[in-house]
């Protein structure tokens, strides 16, 4: 198993002003990735394959090397997750969010 989040020591005092809004970010990153298609059948749909590609990616950019670390990622920021993902049933497991890379077709 990966070792997960390190806790690096950040070397620099430079602080970053963004000029863009964050939700911005997020709505124009989930229009993207609503064109990827759905693989599952509907009966075992219970998570939005948009917030379960959206909380990978952003666990990943954290330094998440695993699929505990997207689950634990999620489980930590899922207060702030909720204000722009729609999470119905909370966050995925480690298992589904492998089973939906595994199947997604790597096309896109």
């Amino acid at each position: 198993m990966p070792i997960g989040f390190e806790n690096k020591n950040c070397k620099t005092n430079a602080s970053f002003t963004s000029s863009i809004d964050s939700f911005d970010i997020i709505s124009k990153f989930q229009e993207y990735f609503t064109e990827i298609k759905d693989p599952r059948v509907d009966r075992t749909r219970w998570h939005l394959l948009t917030d379960i590609i959206t909380i990978a990616i952003l666990a990943v950019i954290a330094g998440g090397q695993g699929w505990e670390d997207i689950e634990e990622y999620g489980l930590n920021k899922q207060g702030w997750l909720k204000t722009f993902l729609e999470l119905p049933f909370a966050i995925p497991s480690p298992d589904t969010f492998r089973r939906i890379f595994e199947i997604i077709k790597a096309n896109y």
